[in-house]
């Protein structure tokens, strides 16, 4: 099988998780259960998914050098992950993360302090345009700097290479972008907010392939994901698990994914993929951390 080669532009968090009885309500104090420190941050987590997927990945990001980076750089090592394109910057604090996780429900409730990752330059990733271009696919989110993303997309398109958006946390950079994106991988959150259609993800989805994108995967949650695009229409079920911990579900998923597709799988066999490991991860605490292996996800998927 093919080794899928994926780079990913993205954001670094040390996440600060506490664990609540309940989420509380505004103005109410709860008393916690745990805490923990734990790397995190969306292109963290989804480059660290393909990595224990299978993938060879290359992950361009920005820390400081203030001790909130080790976590990440532990975890890396210990994974075998290579670490040569996040850049170490003296000026600048490393994103923190601060996470209040429901113990009944598994919901979560999440507060970001970008810090380094918005201070990716449109030179740091130029300065890295053989490894994009060497790549399958690009994966990109939207975490970093706007002038990082439009740069990372007109580095890949140019070289030919394959671009997986998930749009997360919503960006209006989206628009400038989306008709140069392969495949966009919206929450129905983030569909709605793309384009409006009082929670129908089918039409919203309908409306990004009219805005140029090629395909549309929408997570679901429980319900699995949602493809419209030139392979026509249809969903791929979620996998029957109990959640421990529901923090970075759709990063599992898009990294699984981002790999199954540069290995050559057909798109609904790479969403089955995803969709086994990211059930998987949800039943560890942590995001990065939780992220199972290829061979459990295989195996998981057998069964």
């Amino acid at each position: 099988m093919k080794k899928a080669k994926i780079t990913v532009l993205g954001s670094y968090n040390t996440d600060i998780t506490v664990n609540v009885p309940h989420l509380p309500a505004d103005g109410e104090t709860v008393i916690g259960t745990g805490m923990a420190f734990n790397p995190g941050g969306k292109g963290s987590n989804q480059a660290v998914a393909a990595h224990r997927a299978g993938a060879d990945v290359t992950f361009i990001a920005k820390v400081g050098c203030d001790g909130m980076e080790k976590t990440g750089f532990d975890l890396y090592e210990k994974i075998g992950m290579p670490t040569d394109n996040v850049i170490r910057d003296k000026t600048i604090s490393t994103g923190i993360a601060t996470i209040e996780v429901d113990n009944k429900t598994a919901q979560n409730r999440i507060v970001v302090i970008p810090g380094a990752n918005m201070k990716i330059t449109a030179k740091d990733v130029r300065d890295r345009e053989d490894l994009i271009a060497g790549s399958d696919i690009l994966l990109i989110q939207l975490e970093t700097s706007r002038e990082s993303i439009i740069e990372a997309v007109n580095i890949a398109k140019s070289h030919g290479v394959k671009v997986v958006l998930n749009p997360a946390p919503f960006s209006d950079v989206v628009f400038d972008i989306i008709k140069d994106v392969d495949l966009i991988t919206p929450n129905e959150t983030e569909a709605e907010l793309i384009s409006p259609h009082n929670g129908n993800f089918q039409l919203s989805a309908t409306d990004m392939i009219g805005m140029g994108c090629k395909h549309v995967i929408v997570t679901l949650g429980k319900q699995g994901s949602y493809y419209k695009g030139g392979l026509g229409e249809f969903v791929v079920p979620a996998m029957e698990v109990k959640a421990v911990d529901t923090t970075g579900a759709g990063d599992a998923y898009n990294g699984a994914l981002c790999t199954a597709l540069a290995e050559g799988k057909k798109m609904r066999g790479a969403m089955e993929f995803a969709c086994a490991f990211a059930s998987l991860a949800v039943t560890k605490p942590g995001a990065a951390s939780s992220m199972p292996t290829r061979k459990e996800t295989l195996e998981f998927l057998k069964k």
